[in-house]
């Protein structure tokens, strides 16, 4: 066989390997592409939750601040330590003594004895712990939902099972920030600081129609009913994680909603 034929004879095997690898991906991509999970729609309880991050704080708060420079001349605490109501807390130049206004604990000690302290800095810190609440932040739509009363749900990271149960006290905005505080039992160990997921109950509805949240696109949803696809419009009330209320809609028990899989889902 001549050399221009032997290399007549590669090219075409090359060419027809690449056609025949091409066929096989754009097959599997066919395949892939429309494979999905079919779900039965269902009767049930939904709660719908605004979610956030909230910081653990205390009501009763005094920090000590002058006004003029003065000498720190003695201390009477230091952080940590637990005082009563009218302890001495701190003395400056000219017999200025300060004491607890009530009993709490020290949390924050900024200066040391014969310093001088400039007006409006913090020397001393006194919290008190047994008033503690949980602060969030909410976005502009969340906050138009909260409002005083509503239930909380409050997870803290480092004891993810334990569900502490509370409500919301007040809705406020501060610096165009918008703020929920939460009363929530709080143990001992759970301090000034901490953080914790924070859901708070806007909705709640017994026994609703669901359909999976995945499977609604633009308002439509696609379903199998009697061996036949077709797509179907809907209006959605509440909706979780993972589920929407169906307002309106033509969508039964006996329909298979259909829920497209993700790219590199697995199969349930």
């Amino acid at each position: 066989m001549k050399l221009k034929d032997i290399r007549r004879s590669i090219w075409l095997w090359s060419a027809a390997g690449a056609i025949s690898l091409g066929l096989v991906a754009l097959g599997i991509y066919a395949l892939t592409k429309n494979r999905a999970d079919y779900v039965s729609p269902k009767y049930g309880p939904i709660v719908e939750a605004i979610y956030g991050l909230g910081k653990v704080k205390t009501d009763n708060v005094f920090e000590v601040k002058l006004g003029v420079i003065k000498t720190l001349q003695k201390l009477y605490v230091r952080e940590g330590q637990v005082v009563k109501k009218g302890d001495p807390l701190v003395r400056f130049e000219s017999d200025l003594l300060f004491r607890a206004p009530f009993s709490g604990t020290i949390t924050n000690v900024a200066f040391h004895e014969d310093q001088y302290v400039f007006p409006q800095q913090t020397v001393v810190r006194l919290e008190d712990l047994s008033t503690k609440y949980i602060e969030v932040s909410l976005e502009q739509q969340g906050a138009l939902r909260v409002k005083p009363g509503l239930p909380v749900r409050v997870v803290f990271e480092s004891i993810r099972g334990e569900v502490l149960k509370g409500k919301v006290s007040a809705v406020f905005s501060r610096n165009d920030e918008f703020l929920a505080h939460i009363d929530v039992p709080l143990a001992d160990n759970i301090l000034p600081g901490m953080t914790a997921d924070v859901a708070i109950e806007v909705d709640r509805k017994d026994k609703v129609l669901l359909v999976p949240l995945s499977a609604i696109s633009d308002g439509r949803i696609k379903l199998k009913r009697d061996g036949k696809r077709k797509t179907v419009q809907l209006k959605i009330g509440s909706v979780d994680g993972n589920w929407a209320e169906v307002v309106e809609g033509d969508v039964s028990l006996e329909d298979q909603i259909i829920v497209p899989r993700r790219t590199g889902e697995n199969n349930l």
